[in-house]
């Protein structure tokens, strides 16, 4: 019993005991949990830059070939990648940051030890924050991603400066001294200057003092177009504008980005001060536009080019530029692109339709704006401009040849969904090239042309009496008389009549002016009614010569009236149209009509 007893008391004493010393484990662990594992490695940036890069580099190389390819061990993989981190590191001191990314490439995060992510991620780190061009905004990543890493203040600063986040970048300047320390030369080289710019424009002139000083460290930055820039850049928010210009001028002598934008700053300025003439101004940014190009520094100076061109009314560089800008546009700024660049070449087919440019000039200009811009929307309505001058000049078939350009272009672009199709436009294209070749007496291209269309859905009425008048002059009376005029137009119905009577197909031709007389009897006049009774009588019609003779009494008004009477009574009288009806001949017909039309002539006037 007192065994029991004793066991039982010895068990809770044991208790009591393993809860004193589970509640004191968590007493004492509780800091070392809240104690974050660190997220970046401290990197030897200052050492690997101080060292010969050829001779470390080659050392590395010595010890990854030592190592068997053989070796599996888990030591074997855990050096190697160590030797990886070490070239990677390496290249990054001395500023190689495409052979420095491509050693990281070879890792597998995921297989490494936490020693060594951890490093692998802080170099991959100061590669992204190193990024000149931001590609797909992988530098405000970057930014986001090294918060609180120490060593890499200046990285910070630097990508803050180059997103244009001004005031960030600020907020790191009264350390940046301190944090350029723990980088290696090269790499402080490439950022001081996005550090004094981000100085100047911050306004704090003590660390952008104490930035310029360092500039001279670097036989890369003393006295480069970078430092010049800058300087300039300076002396120009100080007012200093004739020390500014002058930093400029010295500046843009060189061939790197600051270089480029020493040039865009002398002609912003120069404008800005009224001391650069605009011709200067755009001649300057004509030669700068090939001096540098790729980044967003020369798309800034196509832009201003652009802008400066319009306004010096230089129709070839500004088009020049906007079709540059077009290549990388979004597609709301692509439309806003494509509006300045039709109003700017719309504006020259405007000039010389009024005859203000020189017709040999207007052609060349004309030839260098199609180069470019024909597949766009708005060239071809505005470009018919140049046909339609060769045509008043008496270039028919040129002008016919350009028509037919145009119409292609347009067809082609509706074809392709380069543009959207126009039918209006390409049917008025299509008309004026048959009036065109019309004029310079092709009718019968002018009736190939149109005849496809005659009965297609929405001709109009005045392609219907281009090809009326096409068939005519090219003497296809069959086709003439086959045709059937959609529009209602009295004008319409009447040329194809009277062209029906003038080829002698009086069938079609009395059937033509009855037509007309059917439907717009109002505007059946007297010559109408002349042709009809005289194409009546050609087709032995007697009833309709009586009702013309009926409607229209001022008919026996005509000179030679007695003629016709005579002519025309004999053949009621004898009955079915015979040897008298083909006895009449054209002539004198024709002699008829001339009196006719004389008369009707006369009372028009009156």
């Amino acid at each position: 019993m007192d065994f029991y007893k004793n066991k039982v008391h010895l068990s809770i004493e044991m208790t009591h005991l393993h809860n004193i010393v589970l509640g004191l484990s968590l007493v004492i662990a509780a800091p070392v949990m809240a104690q974050e594992t660190p997220i970046f490695a401290p990197l030897r940036l200052v050492e690997q830059g101080q060292r010969d890069f050829l001779t470390a580099r080659q050392d590395l190389s010595e010890q990854m070939i030592q190592l068997s390819a053989a070796d599996e061990a888990e030591a074997g993989k855990t050096l190697n990648a160590n030797l990886l981190l070490d070239m990677a590191e390496l290249h990054l001191a001395w500023m190689l940051r495409r052979e420095a990314g491509g050693y990281l490439a070879a890792l597998d995060p995921e297989s490494l030890t936490p020693a060594a992510q951890r490093r692998y991620r802080t170099l991959d780190l100061a590669l992204a924050l190193l990024d000149q061009q931001n590609s797909a905004g992988g530098l405000g990543q970057a930014v986001s991603r090294s918060v609180g890493w120490g060593q890499g203040q200046a990285l910070r600063a630097a990508a803050f400066a180059r997103l244009g986040a001004t005031d960030e970048a600020a907020r790191l300047l009264p350390d940046i001294i301190a944090s350029l320390k723990a980088l290696s030369p090269a790499i402080e080289a490439a950022l001081l200057p996005d550090l004094l710019e981000a100085a100047l424009a911050a306004e704090d002139w003590e660390a952008g003092r104490a930035l310029a000083e360092r500039f001279a460290s670097h036989a890369a930055l003393r006295d480069g177009p970078a430092y010049r820039y800058l300087l300039a850049r300076a002396s120009e928010l100080s007012g200093d504008y004739l020390m500014a210009f002058d930093g400029y001028a010295e500046a843009a002598q060189g061939r790197d980005v600051y270089a480029h934008r020493a040039r865009l700053a002398l002609v912003r300025m120069g404008r800005e001060t009224d001391s650069l003439p605009l011709a200067d101004a755009v001649a300057l940014l004509k030669s700068a536009r090939w001096l540098w190009s790729g980044d967003d520094a020369a798309r800034e100076g196509v832009m201003l080019l652009a802008s400066l061109a319009e306004e010096a009314g230089d129709l070839e560089a500004a088009l020049w530029a906007l079709g540059h800008l077009l290549r990388d546009a979004s597609d709301n700024e692509a439309e806003a692109l494509r509006a300045r660049a039709q109003a700017v070449y719309g504006s020259f087919y405007s000039a010389g339709a009024a005859g203000e440019i020189d017709l040999s000039a207007f052609l060349e200009g004309h030839a260098r704006i199609a180069h470019r811009w024909r597949f766009d929307a708005g060239f071809a309505a505005h470009a018919m401009a140049v046909p339609q001058r060769l045509l008043d000049t008496g270039m028919t078939a040129l002008a016919a040849r350009e028509f037919r350009a145009l119409r292609e272009l347009a067809e082609a672009g509706g074809r392709s969904g380069v543009a959207a199709a126009d039918p209006d436009l390409i049917a008025d294209l299509r008309t004026k090239e048959a009036r065109a070749l019309l004029a310079g007496g092709q009718a019968d291209a002018a009736v190939d042309l149109l005849s496809g269309f005659a009965n297609a859905q929405g001709i109009n009425a005045e392609a219907e009496a281009l090809l009326i008048d096409a068939l005519a002059q090219a003497g296809r009376s069959d086709e003439l008389a086959t045709l059937r005029v959609k529009a209602q137009d009295m004008g319409l119905r009447r040329s194809r009549a009277v062209a029906l009577y003038e080829t002698g197909k009086w069938v079609a031709a009395r059937l033509a002016f009855l037509e007309m007389w059917q439907t717009h009897p109002d505007q059946f006049s007297f010559a109408d009614a002349t042709r009809l009774t005289l194409a009546a009588y050609e087709t032995g019609d007697r009833e309709t010569v009586a009702r013309a003779a009926s409607a229209f009494p001022t008919l026996t008004e005509l000179p030679g009236w007695t003629e016709i009477a005579a002519t025309l009574g004999g053949e009621a009288e004898t009955g079915p149209p015979g040897q008298e009806m083909m006895r009449l001949s054209m002539r004198s017909a024709d002699r008829i009509l001339d009196a006719v039309t004389n008369v009707t002539d006369v009372k028009e006037s009156e």
